[in-house]
């Protein structure tokens, strides 16, 4: 591993664990504590074993432990063997409780910290998407952000238990050496050669860990996006026997991401049976050195039990740190999307609301990076007006939607409502009274009545007067439970028409200036459109519509028709 790459990895890690400790904050600390408590209380566990050993074997504690030991258990009348070996071993299982106790509170503590720590990671990753600018996010692959949010939030959250293990595992490593150092300083220093150069192994192979992380991490991408593929043209495949392409594709990402994994796992494999054996020497070299150095037998046992259990710390921060730094690179992925969201983004303003007029674009030009948008457009739409936009597809009629309800901001040129020029804060309130219904209105796999109202706050009036307009009352009238009906995954249990109604009716449930349509009612029969864009035109008061529609039968119910050619806007109709 080069010195870039050594750097690369540190700087990983250690902005991991300053993520982790800011969100931990004094709850850490007290981790922590609870963490330090038990290692300590376990090591007293393990030296009290000399006190039992040297009354248990005869001649076996030394004077200095005879002398230790005497005076106190005289004083509480503990005078002979068996009466101070009883008062030993109360003492031993009051320390033993103390110590489950210790251990059941840490482990429930990190435990939270845990959950809480992806919780909040998830959290902010989802607001961080939420306010980001529009032309951001639709330059996003799908399949990375689900990819990001579902499969690699898991592996962090894999990295924080991997890295909570490590920590518990070297705070007990640090007692348990530092009473072995207190038993037989010369002697402990030796023994623990091994375990510095262990450490000194596996921090320089960190890297390739984070490396085969990396490539999981991309492989996974590419296999979500492939699904994503194959699900979406599915039915197009199948009509013409495409599907083996799909398959095959997703097939050998599968194959490159199995051996990625394999790799790692063969990683791991060579390092524990290395471990393993190294481990069986150094024992047999501490029972060895301890009989040569003529170390008393009870405060052998003792180091022999002390070293033994400093191997399963040591082998479980040497598993837990490969699987940490696997996992990085998925902390690293979640962090470069949020920084590619939030770069150069203003804080969100407090909403505003426009003064009441027309809606008023001023030699307004934005073009998106693959060509197309808008190039040309000065017009003026006045309120409660019903408008409806034509042209061709891939003419910039989506741009100038975009345009009007703010998800896009001008390149050259400005926009005004009520004759304001929209700022941040004017901008923010402008959208706390539009409506926008696409082609393919969002439903989620709940019922009617949380469909139409997402924070429940939609009073039953406002609901039954959204669904008359939009038409969708005889629609719920059929369903079994009525509003409370659950409609599928994006509306599955209805037609296309019906879910267009009621993503309209969803968008009649609240206060309105501006009402879009894009697209929103072409899977609706002609008729029926013509009935419900009658009764939105009725509306008094009545928003300003803008309708997006290639049926020319829609479009002669407005008061006016702007034409959009080549992203230049014609307001003259």
């Amino acid at each position: 591993m080069t010195g870039n790459e050594r750097h690369g990895t540190a700087h990983a890690a250690a902005e991991f664990l300053r993520t982790f400790a800011d969100y931990a904050g004094w709850r850490g600390v007290g981790a922590a504590v609870l963490v330090g408590a038990s290692a300590i209380v376990e090591g007293i566990s393990v030296v009290m074993l000399i006190p039992i050993l040297g009354v248990v074997v005869p001649g076996g504690a030394d004077a200095t432990w005879r002398g230790w030991l005497s005076a106190p258990l005289v004083r509480i009348g503990a005078t002979t063997p068996l009466q101070q070996l009883g008062v030993l071993l109360a003492a031993f299982l009051g320390v033993a409780l103390l110590r489950a106790g210790l251990l059941y509170a840490r482990d429930i503590m990190l435990a939270r910290l845990q959950a809480g720590f992806i919780e909040t990671l998830r959290n902010r990753a989802l607001g961080t998407l939420a306010e980001a600018p529009w032309s951001r996010i639709v330059a996003l692959r799908h399949a990375r952000i689900t990819n990001l949010l579902g499969t690699e939030m898991q592996r962090v959250a894999g990295s924080a238990q991997f890295m909570i293990q490590a920590t518990v595992s070297a705070v007990l490593l640090i007692v348990q050496a530092a009473l072995a150092f207190s038993l037989a300083p010369g002697f402990a220093l030796v023994a623990m050669l091994p375990l510095a150069i262990g450490a000194v192994a596996m921090v320089r192979g960190s890297g390739r860990s984070r490396d085969l992380g990396g490539d999981v991490v991309r492989h996974s991408q590419a296999m979500m996006g492939s699904a994503s593929g194959l699900l979406g043209g599915l039915k197009a495949a199948a009509a013409q026997n495409g599907q083996g392409h799909f398959i095959r594709e997703f097939a050998a990402i599968q194959t490159a991401l199995r051996l990625r994994t394999l790799q790692f796992q063969r990683r791991q494999a060579r390092t524990r049976g290395a471990f393993g054996l190294g481990s069986a020497i150094a024992g047999a070299a501490v029972v060895f050195g301890g009989v040569a150095y003529g170390i008393a037998p009870p405060v052998l046992i003792a180091l022999i039990l002390i070293f033994a259990r400093m191997s399963g710390p040591a082998q479980q921060i040497q598993a837990a740190l490969q699987n940490f730094y696997f996992g990085l690179p998925s902390f690293e992925g979640i962090q470069q999307l949020e920084h590619e969201l939030r770069r150069d983004t203003a804080p969100v303003a407090a909403p505003v609301t426009p003064p009441p007029g027309a809606i008023e674009l001023r030699a307004v030009r934005y073009l998106h990076p693959g060509g197309g948008g808008v190039k040309q457009a000065t017009l003026r739409i006045a309120p409660g007006s019903f408008v409806g936009i034509a042209g061709p597809s891939g003419a910039g009629k989506t741009t100038l939607i975009d345009l009007l309800i703010g998800l896009l901001q001008p390149q050259a040129g400005e926009m005004r409502i009520g004759g304001a020029a929209l700022d941040a804060a004017m901008l923010a309130g402008w959208r706390e009274g539009i409506a926008y219904v696409p082609q393919d209105g969002f439903l989620f796999h709940d019922s009617v009545r949380r469909n139409l109202s997402w924070d429940g706050s939609a009073e039953p009036a406002a609901i039954e007067r959204a669904l008359a307009l939009a038409g969708a009352d005889a629609v719920v009238a059929r369903l079994p439970q009525g509003l409370d009906t659950v409609i599928g995954e994006r509306g599955a249990m209805l037609s296309g028409g019906e879910r267009q109604r009621i993503a309209l009716a969803r968008a009649l449930v609240r206060p309105l200036r501006l009402l879009v349509l894009d697209e929103a009612t072409n899977a609706i029969d002609a008729a029926g459109e013509a009935a419900l864009l009658a009764r939105l035109a009725a509306l008094s008061p009545r928003p300003t519509i803008v309708m997006v529609s290639h049926r020319a039968e829609s479009m002669a119910l407005c008061d006016r028709v702007i034409q959009v050619h080549s992203g230049v806007v014609d307001a003259t109709g």
